[in-house]
């Protein structure tokens, strides 16, 4: 099996989401049904970032979260060519947040499907900021066919 990757331009072929809202910058690992790994940058011109009372700039929760959404929908619409035809629908988010996202990172997020069925499914995602984990994420979706 053939791993693939998709760059920036190939991605926003695939998502609905456009800036700012698109989240993941490129896919550097990917093999159909099995796994997909995602890259998000966290500059310092990123719109959502925001700097707290200790004057540390962190990376919203909700946006990995979301990053994590649009790398699942990667996965689970086989990477197929142009604007996916069905819609996709969060239904249940498990998430645990290890460490806060800073300026400077570079997110990995690794997608594993639990399961993937034609009407939905569920995947299990891991996000990592070099070395260190940031957080475990479960996404529970459905498929509505168009």
């Amino acid at each position: 099996m053939e791993d693939k990757t998709l760059t920036f331009k190939e991605i926003q072929e695939i998502l609905p989401q456009r800036y700012p809202f698109l989240l993941i910058d490129k896919v550097v690992d990917y093999k159909e049904n099995e796994s997909l790994v995602a890259v998000k940058n966290i500059t310092g011109n990123e719109w959502a970032v925001n700097e707290n009372d200790s004057g540390s700039a962190a990376f919203p929760e909700t946006l990995v979260i979301e990053a994590a959404a649009q790398a699942t929908l990667l996965l689970t619409s086989q990477l197929e060519k142009g604007p996916s035809k069905n819609l996709y629908l969060i239904g249940k988010v498990e998430a645990e947040f290890i460490s806060a996202v800073r300026i400077g990172d570079q997110l990995t997020l690794k997608v594993l499907p639990g399961k993937m069925l034609k009407t939905g499914g569920y995947a299990d995602i891991s996000v990592h900021a070099s070395e260190d984990s940031v957080a475990k994420i479960k996404i529970f979706y459905s498929i509505k066919q168009k």
